[in-house]
């Protein structure tokens, strides 16, 4: 056990039948930490976090809390706080009393009062205690199933898809809030989500998850600017893939007879001449300029269609080399379009910059999306 792990999830795996849910998934949380898990519906995610509860059992594999091992243990042993996404308060209790629920019988009525007090302060629902959850908004619902999770100082704080119920202004204010309690408090915190932006915005880590596997764990800058596969790549944020690329020689690619020189190959330095390769790129790593700029990685192209998205335009970009055509992206502000007057079928010139091009082998494509 690594003295930084305060969770610690080793080789396990969960079947439902012929499903298996999980796939010998092994993982770590530092203590204070605030982990997300991220990946689509039926990824397993939600199966690793009510493991880690003690809600479902492993059929392999061990569960550590603060060097405990509690793979054999009860919900009720693991010291546990959870957050469900249908916030499941009592709808017959106050939210006072919802808070209160787990404390009745390990304090005096004076203590339970003034823990409760000082939770609903916390969560900023002072003077609302007397309230039920139907006179209570869907944000001030889940701030009192965040309470109440928080009620018995667990040593973990579980938060399963918390704001996927909400409306948008509230989901951003609300994870905000949320990022702020988890530091004020110190508690190690894992928060499993389908969201994207939840992850990037809240997580200290990310750990990604596709059919049953974990496929990657990084920092959200490094998950964003680094994805290991092609299915991360496309999960997380949008990205070009430009499938009929092919080697030339060190750091150097051939995209419908033109040459690209990629700056990082990711391990693909030492492939043989002529293998296949996909390229990736942001759409926002995408350059459009003038049709006379000249430069390395540079496409003649022509705007194919502008949307507006406040803030910046996604362009659809046909590119051509000879016969053979290629279409991508780019993400510009709206301030770039403007200055340039950029518009519809008008012929441009696009770059993408060696630096912020990514490389993966055609046969890793068939294998995460297959």
């Amino acid at each position: 056990m690594e003295e930084t792990a305060y969770l610690k999830l080793e080789n396990v795996s969960k079947s439902y039948g012929p499903v298996n849910a999980l796939k010998s998934v092994s993982f770590t949380a530092k203590k204070g930490e605030f982990l997300s898990i991220l990946g689509p519906s039926g990824c397993g995610k939600t199966t690793a976090l009510r493991v880690v509860a003690g809600l479902e059992t492993q059929d392999s594999g061990r569960v550590f809390i603060n060097n405990r091992d509690v793979s054999a243990l009860d919900v009720s042993k693991r010291n546990v706080g959870i957050v469900f996404q249908s916030y499941a308060l009592f709808p017959n209790l106050s939210a006072a009393k919802n808070i209160a629920y787990g404390l009745n019988g390990q304090a005096g009525r004076t203590a339970v009062r003034a823990k409760v007090e000082e939770l609903m302060d916390l969560v900023g629902l002072t003077g609302m205690g007397h309230k039920y959850p139907a006179q209570l908004s869907g944000g001030q619902q889940q701030r009192v199933a965040l309470a109440r999770a928080m009620a018995l100082s667990p040593d973990l704080l579980l938060l399963d898809e918390p704001l996927s119920a909400l409306d948008a202004r509230v989901r951003i204010k609300l994870r905000r809030e949320i990022r702020q309690l988890q530091q004020r408090l110190g508690v190690t915190t894992i928060m499993v989500t389908h969201d994207q932006e939840e992850a990037l915005t809240m997580a200290d880590r990310i750990l990604v998850m596709n059919d049953g596997k974990l496929v990657q764990k990084g920092s959200p800058n490094q998950i964003y600017e680094r994805p290991a596969t092609p299915f991360v790549a496309s999960f997380i944020g949008s990205m070009n893939f430009m499938k009929q690329a092919r080697k030339v020689d060190r750091g150097l690619y051939d995209i419908c007879g033109r040459p690209f020189r990629v700056a990082n190959e990711n391990g693909t330095a030492g492939a043989l001449k002529g293998t296949p390769f996909t390229l990736a790129i942001r759409p926002e790593d995408v350059m459009v300029d003038a049709p006379e700029k000249s430069g390395e990685n540079l496409f003649p192209g022509r705007i194919q269609a502008m949307e507006y998205r406040g803030a910046f335009f996604r362009l659809n970009l046909r590119l051509a080399a000879g016969e053979k055509v290629a279409a991508i992206t780019a993400d510009l502000p709206t301030e770039h379009i403007r200055r340039f007057s950029l518009r519809q079928d008008m012929p441009v010139t696009v770059s993408l910059p060696p630096d912020r091009l990514l490389i993966y082998d055609e046969s890793a494509r068939e294998r995460v999306n297959g």
